[in-house]
């Protein structure tokens, strides 16, 4: 099979390297020049463009069989509702819409972010909750791109929370300092959400496990057996034990704010392997 990875960077790598294990041709893309000779070692063709650049994602997907879109925002570039309405937009929306005008079959790394809260209830969130939160940029347009995708039989979105554990990436002690330090101890997102979270090679995996089993359709990915403590336990924690002042949660981006079921990826043979990152901050805040 031919596949294009719309997007190189950790999450694109290791599927690339997988990919290319199991006996596909893989090509991918980059929006960095500095990076094609690394690449070069992954895939067998490296293209320099960005998702928002219809032409040449159209020739970049040229004959392939399938296309994954990988993107993700710049946290960076994010700071502002303004900030972040353009550069979802760019970011997710069009490289989304650019991908299924050029392929059927597109495979789409969205996030939990397309719940909100999750609405009223206790059921546990799934895949037929429905989505909420429209205004919000980070929301908005992951449902933007879900829709571009979804507009095919053969499109396949995965619905993942926070990815952590690739390499040179931030643990959660130090995105609760940049949050200090470059947010000004402001968190953009929700104080009693529970703090799911994925190990970026659980993701290869759950992407690999679309790809061979042919999955479409909406997927929830996170550990089924499992329910974090909220974003404030485990934040205030972490704080609490490097002497910062806490944060304060502006409630900007909703999350989900109760458990969220992955039941059906689960029923296909899929398992997330690795365990919930911040459970011994999560029992330091109740012991506090």
């Amino acid at each position: 099979m031919k596949i294009l990875i719309l997007g190189m960077g950790h999450i694109g790598k290791a599927l690339a390297a997988e990919l290319s294990y199991l006996g596909h041709q893989v090509s991918g893309t980059t929006t960095t020049p500095a990076k094609v000779k690394d690449l070069q070692a992954l895939v067998s063709e490296v293209h320099v463009l960005k998702g928002e650049e219809k032409e040449k994602v159209a020739a970049a997907a040229k004959d392939v069989d399938a296309i994954i879109v990988t993107v993700a925002p710049n946290v960076r570039q994010t700071r502002t509702p303004e900030e972040r309405e353009l550069h979802y937009r760019k970011v997710l929306q069009l490289s989304c819409e650019n991908a299924a005008a050029a392929c059927p079959r597109v495979i789409f790394l969205s996030s939990f972010s397309v719940y909100g809260d999750g609405g009223k209830g206790q059921a546990p969130i799934d895949e037929s909750t429905p989505t909420a939160n429209h205004e919000e940029p980070s929301s908005k347009y992951y449902q933007a791109g879900e829709r571009a995708v979804l507009a095919s039989e053969r499109g396949c979105v995965l619905r993942f929370p926070d990815m952590y554990g690739a390499p040179g990436d931030m643990d959660f002690e130090q995105r609760v300092k940049l949050a200090i330090e470059f947010f000004g101890g402001k968190a953009l997102f929700s104080a009693d959400a529970p703090l799911y979270a994925i190990h970026f090679e659980d993701v290869a995996k759950s992407v690999i496990h679309a790809v061979n089993h042919e999955l479409c359709g909406i997927y929830n990915v996170c550990d089924q057996n499992n329910l974090p403590a909220s974003n404030q336990v485990i934040f205030d924690a972490i704080c609490d034990a490097n002497g910062w002042q806490r944060l304060d949660f502006l409630g900007q981006i909703k999350a989900p704010n109760r458990k969220i079921s992955a039941q059906k990826i689960y029923d296909t043979g899929f398992a997330v392997g690795h365990p919930d990152p911040n459970r011994h901050w999560a029992a330091q805040g109740a012991e506090s």
